[in-house]
């Protein structure tokens, strides 16, 4: 019954209630692996959606020949496109290099910061305390967006880290989780997921697309069952209450 009474005096965030979205990719085809699908169902209703990406992206491909700048250049332009193919073009790249060799408090600095800028009512970004997550850039993305939530709200915080202005959420959704406990019904842009990767070519060929696409459609059935809404996505949400001192939302 405490636990009922709880939910009720500090809800979860309803996923598609606000108007401004920002999504934080840890590299240039996060967002899209994770959470197309939803990017895709936000925009078809008018919603304004922005990504952050941290990293540029610098280690990932198999090509030997492919390396730094030039790297770097054609992951941008393919997350642009993959982006636009969302209905998304307002897409910032940080400078933080791929390989997680950056202190997890300046990424923090530099996603307060883009809030503040960006002034979304929701932010998704990947959960960081998933036990078996071994990338680093995953783990201190999570991190950075958890800790920008603490940021953000705060004049006199922003100020001291070089920014101006503040701005408060009304939620932040974990994508990558193993703990998911809101869910957006995907079932009309379920496809959206393997045309986005199509464009992120230098990552991907089309089997591993359809592999992941297979791992996503098996995930988004089984939440589906939960919500008897069809394939969704699901996602590990928190509301600014539940985000600090409130150790009961972690069992939700």
């Amino acid at each position: 019954m405490f636990r009922a009474i709880l939910k009720r005096v500090a809800p979860l965030p309803k996923l598609t209630a606000y108007e401004r979205y920002l999504f934080i990719g840890p590299h240039p085809d996060d967002i899209e692996v994770a959470c197309a699908p939803t990017v895709l169902a936000l925009t078809k209703v008018g919603k304004h959606v922005s990504f952050v990406v941290l990293t540029d992206g610098c280690m990932g491909t198999a090509d030997l020949n492919l390396a730094g700048a030039e790297l770097v250049a054609i992951r941008q332009k393919e997350a642009l496109a993959s982006a636009k193919l969302l209905g998304v073009t307002d897409v910032t790249f940080l400078p933080f290099h791929d390989g997680a060799m950056y202190p997890v408090e300046e990424a923090a600095v530099a996603v307060a910061k883009e809030i503040v800028r960006l002034k979304p009512d929701l932010v998704f970004a990947p959960d960081p305390n998933v036990r078996n997550e071994c990338h680093l850039d995953h783990i201190k993305t999570g991190i950075a967006a958890k800790t920008a939530m603490n940021m953000a709200p705060f004049e006199s915080v922003m100020r001291s880290i070089g920014g101006s202005g503040c701005h408060s959420v009304s939620g932040l959704a974990l994508y990558y989780t193993d703990q998911p406990n809101a869910y957006v019904p995907v079932k009309k842009t379920f496809g959206a997921r393997k045309a986005a990767l199509l464009e992120h070519k230098s990552q991907f060929d089309e089997k591993t697309i359809d592999d992941i696409a297979m791992y996503f459609k098996l995930r988004s059935m089984r939440f589906g069952l939960r919500t008897l809404k069809g394939l969704s996505d699901g996602y590990r949400a928190l509301s600014p209450m539940h985000m600090h001192c409130f150790p009961e939302a972690s069992e939700w």
